[in-house]
């Protein structure tokens, strides 16, 4: 990800309506996965970034985030995390079974290797436990921002799937995110790509009335998603099991 994107990131992600509807629906499936929170699990961010889930993840436990990115690391600050590593999330420095939950939230979509890194993710999650995974969705919608992010990839449904299982995890909850943006945000981007922009994160601070209403939209496909999956968006959202060999 390029420098401007982590500023924004930073400067964005508690009050966005992007980013607080995420954790909405991250919040659905992990109660999915592993209930309401208690306090005493251990938890995972990886590819944690700047910090932005941290809050919400220490409700369930002690929490470790790891990323690549030293620039983004230094800019976590105080937020809530037991620990902070600089790794690889196809090559996680941990035992196995070592955590009761893993989040993967945006980040395969950027990694060389996906397979490998979900099949990391599952290593180091108990059998009990729940892997919880937001990406990129919709090759149609790839643009400028993608690029300025340095994604590799968008997912369909069932390419993420296929991939899933093939990393040995077992779907709890498959969906798409953002159903209600869907079709402005593909109108745009056809539009873009006509004028071949040069890529630029383009994720600005809307309108204090916007955010509000987009916000509401967003926790509510987020209680939707505890119930049904929804059937088109800009992202793909997963709670998995790991599946042991018997």
């Amino acid at each position: 990800m390029i420098e401007e994107a982590y500023d924004a990131l930073y400067q964005l992600e508690e009050h966005h309506w992007w980013y607080v509807g995420a954790r909405a629906a991250y919040r659905s499936l992990l109660e999915l996965g592993l209930g309401r929170p208690t306090g005493r699990l251990r938890m995972l961010d990886v590819g944690v970034g700047t910090g932005g889930n941290l809050e919400l993840l220490s409700d369930y436990g002690s929490t470790t985030g790891l990323d690549f990115s030293l620039n983004a690391l230094r800019k976590i600050g105080s937020r809530p995390a037991t620990g902070i590593i600089q790794g690889s999330a196809d090559h996680l420095p941990f035992v196995d079974n070592a955590f009761d939950g893993v989040t993967l939230l945006g980040l395969i979509e950027h990694v060389e290797d996906d397979l490998k890194t979900l099949k990391e993710a599952a290593r180091v999650c108990k059998p009990e436990g729940a892997v919880v995974l937001l990406t990129s969705a919709v090759p149609a919608l790839w643009s400028h921002h993608d690029e300025a992010n340095q994604h590799l990839r968008r997912y369909t449904r069932s390419g993420l799937q296929a991939l899933v299982h093939e990393a040995g995890l077992r779907i709890l909850r498959l969906s798409y995110l953002n159903f209600s943006v869907f079709f402005p945000v593909l109108f745009v981007r056809v539009l873009q790509r006509l004028s071949k922009p040069e890529p630029h994160y383009d994720m600005g601070r809307p309108r204090e009335w916007t955010n509000l209403l987009l916000k509401s939209v967003m926790c509510a496909e987020a209680r939707i998603l505890r119930h049904v999956p929804l059937p088109i968006g800009v992202n793909l959202v997963a709670a998995c099991r790991p599946v042991r060999p018997s």
